[in-house]
C-alpha cells in the first residue's frame, strides 16, 4: 500500500508511505469498503483516532500519579471515612 500527501504551495517535500504488511492493507481494504472514503482518508482517521487514545492515555496516567501523591496527605478520620458519610444525611439527602 503506498499513500502520498502531495506538497502544499511552497513546500518542495512530498511524504510518502509504504506498507508491505497484508493485515494492514486487509483492514485498510476493508474500511474503505464500508466507509467509502479513501485509503489516504481511512488511514488518516485511523492515525488520529490512536493519537487521540495515546493522549488519553497519557492525561490518565497524569491523573494517577496525581492521585497516587495525594493519596499519603490524607489523615483520619477522612483517610478511612465513607465519601457518602460526608456528602449525605441518614435519610440519603445532601447535607
Amino acid at each position: 500500500m503506498v499513500i502520498q500527501n502531495f506538497p502544499k504551495l511552497g513546500s518542495a517535500m512530498s511524504i510518502q508511505i509504504n506498507i508491505k504488511n497484508r493485515k494492514a492493507r486487509a483492514l485498510v481494504d476493508e474500511i474503505v469498503q464500508r466507509t467509502g472514503e479513501t485509503v489516504t482518508e481511512a488511514v488518516t482517521a485511523a492515525l488520529q483516532k490512536r493519537l487521540l487514545e495515546l493522549t488519553r492515555e497519557e492525561r490518565l496516567a497524569r491523573v494517577r500519579e496525581i492521585s497516587e501523591e495525594c493519596a499519603v496527605l490524607w489523615l483520619e478520620p477522612w483517610k478511612s471515612m465513607d465519601h457518602g458519610d460526608i456528602l449525605f444525611d441518614e435519610l440519603g439527602m445532601p447535607k
